[in-house]
Parts: structure tokens; C-alpha cells; sequence
């Protein structure tokens, strides 16, 4: 009995019960008659006895095999989480990313799809005045050509209208008008009472036909029956590119001459200080003969007794043209950048506004 070990308190955990039945430990007997009892009881089941301690230490084997088992499990489990979310995280980094440059390249996408869209337009109104052409059978005169250079290059009647809108709202304050080069007549189709002039008998012809007061005539000849100070508003949209310096300086003088006091002399023409313009736009056409500076028609206006209502460049080049500035472009080159666009791709067109000062 010298040999037996005995517990005090129940074990806690496997591990304590693990060693209660290895070394066969038992609480402490007590020294009454029910205590000799008990330990001649078990003297008589002893096999039986460490059979089921056996047992239970078999058990408290399997018992720690699975739960190695449970925690090998869990720590695959907690790995590949791990790594799932790195995967995600990565992933999220990936494509906010992929957002940013998205991003980054639509509106450059947008601007581009502008100016195809600008030379798609063109390209069409070309084809359109081609089949014209063709399904109305003309001598192929210069008047015949020019008429088709002047309705590839300014686009649609539509189109030109609304570019005209402005001049037009201005002649109609300023009855009567005279239209210096009128075209194929936007211009004349707003201002009801207007008169026309082109040196281009197609033209002439045509708006003729559709009931609008048109004289063949150019500068300065289409002067010559208009009295002094009789006219509200002359306009010569796009016109003194065409002139030579002779007739541009008629220009200003017969135009000073039949306007009233406070009459309005309203000039369009390509822009000269836009680089794109004035070194490739312009010479499309192949009758322009020079670009006219913007400095160089307000002296001819003043020159004449006009003082200078607007000049200004209108009608942009669509903004695919122009170069693309990145927010993450450094700030000086972001100046550069624009400093370049706005002396490069300046808009197309110059606008001056002269009134008439008696």
C-alpha cells in the first residue's frame, strides 16, 4: 500500500486525467470500515481495472490524435484565408488601379472621339456634296470647283448657320445688311431684306432660284449702287483672306463709306495666330492667299473711322486636338503643356466687330 498514489482534488484536463489513470491514482481512503471495504473490492476487480484504464488511456490517445488533427486542420484553414485575402487585397490594388488609369483614359478617349467625329462630319458633308454633283450634271467650271471646295471645307448648311448666328442677331439690329461674299447664303437665310454679293455664279445662281436678293459682283464693285451712310451692316465672312491688299484696303474704305453712324462691320476670317491654322488649316484652300493678323485689320478698321466693338478668336479646334494634360503631370510641365495648346491649337476663327464713328 506504501506504493499507492492518491489525488486530492478531481484532475483538470486530459493531460491530469491522463496521468490519474497511468499511475492509478485514487483519493486518499478514510480509515472506516467502508475504506477496508472498498480496497478488498478492489483487490477482486483489479484486472478489470486496468483493462479500463487501458481503455480510457487508449481513448485519451485518439482524443489528442484528433485534436492535433482539429488544429492542423484549423491552421490550414487560417493559411488559406490568409492567402485568400492577400489574393483579395491584391486583387482590390489591382483593379482600383486599373480604375485609375480607366479613368485617366476616357477623357483623353472623349477628346479624340471629338475630333473624329469634327473629320467624320466633314468627310460625310464631302461625300454629300459629291453625289449632289452628280446626280446634277455641270460643267466642271472654277466657280463649279470652288463651290465644292467651299462645301467641303465649311461643313453643313446647318452647321454654318449656327456658326452665323451671332452676325446674324447683330444685322438684324442693324438693318439693312449687306452680305460680302455670301455663299451659299446662311447669313442671308436669317436676316429677311438682306443683299448679297459673290463673284461665284453658281452660288449666285442658286440663291437666286431660292428667292434671295444676290448680285454677281465682288470688291469693289459691290459698292458701287449703295449711297453713302445708307447701310446698317456690311459683313465678310471669311472673305479678306481672299482679297489682295489693294481690294482689302477697298474693303474698309467702301464699307466706311455706306455705313450710317453707328453701323456695324462685322469680319470673320481664319484665326492668323493659331499655329495649326495659319501653317496648315488655312491652305486647304487653295484661293486663300494670306492669313490677315488680327492687329493688322483692327488698324485698317480704326484707319477708316470704326472703333473696335470685339476681336476675338472663336470656333475651337475639338479638344482631341489639343494636347492632354495629366493630373499626374508636375505643375510646370502642365504650364508648358498649355502654354503650347493655347499658341498651337488657338481656335480657328478671328472675329471683329468695327462700329462706325462719323
Amino acid at each position: 500500500m506504501s506504493d499507492e498514489q492518491f489525488v486530492d482534488t478531481p484532475p483538470a484536463g486530459a493531460a491530469a486525467w491522463r496521468d490519474v489513470w497511468r499511475d492509478d491514482r485514487r483519493y486518499r481512503p478514510g480509515r472506516s470500515w467502508q475504506a477496508w471495504l472498498l480496497r478488498l473490492f478492489r483487490r477482486v476487480t483489479g484486472p478489470d481495472n486496468d483493462r479500463q484504464r487501458d481503455f480510457n488511456l487508449a481513448l485519451l490517445d485518439v482524443v489528442d490524435d484528433l485534436r492535433r488533427e482539429i488544429e492542423e486542420v484549423r491552421r490550414g484553414a487560417r493559411a488559406d484565408v490568409d492567402s485568400l485575402q492577400h489574393d483579395v487585397r491584391s486583387g482590390d490594388d489591382a483593379l482600383t488601379a486599373e480604375i485609375g488609369k480607366t479613368r485617366a483614359v476616357i477623357p483623353v478617349a472623349a477628346m479624340r472621339n471629338d475630333a473624329l467625329l469634327a473629320a467624320l462630319d466633314q468627310k460625310i458633308e464631302t461625300l454629300a456634296v459629291r453625289i449632289r454633283d452628280l446626280t446634277n450634271p455641270a460643267v466642271a467650271t472654277p466657280d463649279f470647283v470652288y463651290r465644292r471646295i467651299e462645301d467641303s471645307l465649311r461643313g453643313s448648311e446647318h452647321e454654318v448657320r449656327e456658326s452665323v448666328a451671332h452676325y446674324a442677331h447683330l444685322a438684324r439690329e442693324h438693318a439693312p445688311l449687306i452680305d460680302v461674299g455670301c455663299g451659299r447664303g446662311e447669313l442671308l437665310s436669317l436676316c429677311p431684306g438682306a443683299r448679297g454679293f459673290d463673284t461665284n455664279e453658281r452660288s449666285v445662281a442658286d440663291l437666286k432660284a431660292r428667292g434671295f436678293d444676290v448680285t454677281l459682283a465682288g470688291v469693289p464693285e459691290c459698292f458701287a449702287s449703295i449711297a453713302d451712310a445708307s447701310i446698317g451692316s456690311v459683313a465678310a465672312l471669311h472673305v479678306v483672306e481672299h482679297l489682295p491688299v489693294e481690294l482689302l484696303f477697298a474693303f474698309f474704305r467702301e464699307s466706311a463709306r455706306v455705313l450710317r453712324d453707328g453701323g456695324l462691320l462685322m469680319i470673320e476670317t481664319p484665326n492668323a495666330e493659331s499655329l495649326l491654322m495659319s501653317a496648315s488649316e488655312f491652305w486647304r484652300d487653295p484661293t486663300h492667299l494670306a492669313p490677315r493678323h488680327p492687329a493688322a485689320l483692327v488698324l485698317l478698321a480704326r484707319e477708316h473711322g470704326f472703333v473696335i466693338d470685339e476681336a476675338r478668336a472663336v470656333h475651337p479646334f475639338p479638344d482631341g486636338t489639343r494636347i492632354a494634360i495629366l493630373e499626374s503631370d508636375p505643375p510646370e510641365l502642365q504650364r508648358v503643356i498649355h502654354a503650347v495648346n493655347e499658341r498651337l491649337f488657338a481656335p480657328q476663327d478671328l472675329r471683329l466687330i468695327g462700329r462706325r464713328q462719323r
